[in-house]
């Protein structure tokens, strides 16, 4: 029987031991490379929302003050016009109300008879005279009754009646439900001072607000 000798244990030995780490790191290799993969990608995605955007043009300050809206008395009359430009990206809902400043006096608003018309929209930069001698052609009344000084305006449509009944967007009266961008809309808001003499020595200041939101 043959047996192996002390040197040639150690010789296998030295063999065995490179030929097990070179099978060792090939099994290694195949276990970190047992899958199979691939991507797609659908890039540059992008979003933007849409702009609502409304300005008044060219009133240039309030359009009721000064001298002509002082020293009022029954059947006291005036106009004012504006042109109100919706320069927005979607289709809007606009609305006007109106609100008593902080502050500020309200005690003639019962005695204020108002109307609010809307008037025939009106190219891109258009004058709108503040006193309605031009740009501005009736259309509709926004508020569904007769202008202020005319006689059979309802006297309980006062500004009083305004602030209360339309304060805020809720509320407020539909002047152009369905508003497209580039639409430059005009209106014509009259009073007229009801003859009554507890309007005596009464003041008043109001805030015309047109508000548009996206529908």
């Amino acid at each position: 029987m043959h047996r192996s000798t002390p040197r040639a244990r150690r010789t296998l030995l030295a063999v065995a031991v490179p030929v097990g780490l070179v099978l060792s790191g090939t099994l290694t290799w195949q276990s970190t490379h047992a899958a199979f993969s691939a991507t797609t990608q659908n890039a540059d995605n992008a979003w933007q929302s849409g702009s609502v955007v409304l300005s008044a043009g060219g009133t240039g300050g309030a359009l009721f003050s000064g001298p002509d809206d002082d020293d009022l008395q029954p059947g006291s009359t005036r106009s004012r016009c504006i042109r109100v430009d919706y320069t927005g990206d979607l289709v809007v809902d606009v609305r006007m109300y109106v609100s008593t400043p902080t502050a500020a006096p309200s005690t003639l608003d019962p005695y204020l008879v108002m109307s609010v018309e809307r008037g025939a929209d009106v190219a891109a930069g258009t004058a709108v005279a503040p006193d309605c001698s031009s740009g501005f052609t009736s259309a509709v009344p926004a508020d569904d009754d007769a202008r202020a000084d005319d006689g059979s305006a309802g006297a309980d449509r006062t500004l009083a009646d305004l602030k209360s009944v339309h304060h805020d967007f809720a509320t407020g009266l539909p002047v152009a439900p369905a508003t497209a961008p580039g639409t430059h809309l005009t209106f014509r808001i009259t009073y007229a001072v009801a003859d009554d003499d507890a309007a005596q020595r009464a003041q008043s200041r109001a805030t015309f607000t047109w508000e548009a939101r996206s529908t």
